[in-house]
């Protein structure tokens, strides 16, 4: 019995060195193979086994890493064992990414409360990331604080690193208290609704008899080289062109944030690329005020008062109805009274007009308004960005 036993140990001893002998190591990875980390997590080793045919020789592994996760790209982790003189190796591709926006720190904090009429200072911000280092450079700062209107204002910050992880941040800027300094006997003209042939081109010379600036909240003037060249004329005398819109139809402005913004912005850039001259405020149709919006949207106004500011255009109401849309033909004597009458030395007078081509009416008030507000010691001024501006209480 003893010898059998014997026998079958030095077959089984047989058995395993031959194993041993035919037999290669084998290392085994735990985990992905290529592995995607990011730089925020760092890379932190999966596991591996090694076995020759029965015995497990994991401990005799040697790891060689070149990964760094401080840095973006592609690496090789290699295992090698080597037991009683059979060696195996493999490897690991690791590849490290960089899945974190950058970091945007506003100075003086989130929100800032200013005094109303003052002039808003940005504190500054700094940004930075953990592959792109400082980006405070590369920030883009949008916004418009309105300190002549108590409110609430927005300005965004927004900053891309190398590996397009974005960064957004907005500071609040609340305008509130009593006004420090008010400018009195201010009038600023403005006409919507233009540029039309006849009646912008006699309001031009009128204000070019007085030395008088006006601002013109204007609609898409098409290819028209005429209009081009008058709108020219307007910059040149000192003249503000605002933003009316490409189009004056509520139903297709008002029916979504996105449906007006692309509204304006499409005026915005045909400006600039007809006239080198870079709109900063805007008109809405109907003012800020009106409710007709309502019938094709709910609350968009809310919505785009704040919007208009956070893509960096002031905008502007009146506090002066002259009344020359009130009825198809009004009579220039009308208008003369109504904008007497409305005009107040206290405050910026915004006074509310229109130059299309059936107020020809308008234009004829004009002169009269101009010497009667010279007589009694107004100013004339066109809207300047940073300006005095009107907002009339939103009521959609």
């Amino acid at each position: 019995m003893k010898k059998v036993l014997v026998i079958i140990l030095l077959i089984l001893a047989l058995i395993v060195a031959t194993g041993y002998y035919f037999s290669v190591p084998k290392i085994t990875l735990h985990g992905d193979n290529p592995i995607e980390v990011t730089m925020k997590d760092g890379y932190h080793e999966p596991g591996f086994e090694a076995k020759l045919a029965f015995k497990d020789i994991t401990a005799h592994v040697v790891v060689d890493s070149e990964v760094n996760d401080n840095k973006v790209g592609s690496y090789t982790v290699t295992y090698t064992v080597d037991y009683l003189g059979k060696s195996a190796e493999t490897e690991r591709q690791v590849n490290v990414v960089d899945r974190e926006p950058p970091v945007i720190s506003l100075k003086e904090g989130k929100s800032i409360t200013i005094r109303s009429y003052s002039q808003f200072n940005d504190p500054g911000h700094l940004a930075m990331d953990d592959s792109d280092g400082d980006v405070t450079e590369n920030v883009q700062v949008k916004g418009y604080v309105d300190t002549y209107n108590k409110g609430k204002y927005y300005i965004s910050y927004q900053v891309s690193d190398s590996y397009g992880n974005e960064a957004k941040v907005n500071r609040e800027v609340i305008v509130a208290g009593e006004p420090i300094k008010k400018i009195e006997k201010v009038i600023y003209l403005t006409f919507d609704d233009g540029p039309s042939d006849t009646v912008t081109s006699r309001i031009l010379k009128t204000l070019k008899k007085y030395d008088v600036p006006a601002t013109f909240f204007i609609l898409d003037y098409g290819q028209n080289e005429e209009k081009i060249k008058m709108l020219k004329r307007a910059i040149n005398q000192g003249c503000t062109i605002g933003l009316h819109g490409y189009s004056h139809d509520y139903g297709k402005i008002y029916s979504s944030t996105t449906a007006f913004m692309d509204n304006i912005t499409s005026l915005d850039a045909k400006i600039q690329k007809d006239l080198g001259y870079t709109p900063f405020v805007i008109r809405f149709p109907g003012g800020s005020s009106n409710t007709v919006s309502r019938n094709y949207e709910k609350g968009i106004m809310s919505q785009l008062v704040k919007a208009v500011q956070l893509e960096g255009y002031m905008h502007s109401d009146w506090n002066v109805d002259s009344n020359d849309a009130s009825a198809n033909s009004v009579s220039a004597e009308r208008i003369v009274s109504s904008v007497k009458k409305e005009c107040s030395e206290d405050t910026y007078n915004v006074i509310l007009m229109h130059d299309s081509a059936s107020k020809e009416t308008t234009a004829d008030a004009l002169p009269e308004i101009i010497e009667w507000a010279l007589e009694e010691g107004y100013t004339f001024k066109a809207m300047e960005k940073g300006g005095p501006t009107i907002h009339q209480r939103v009521n959609n």
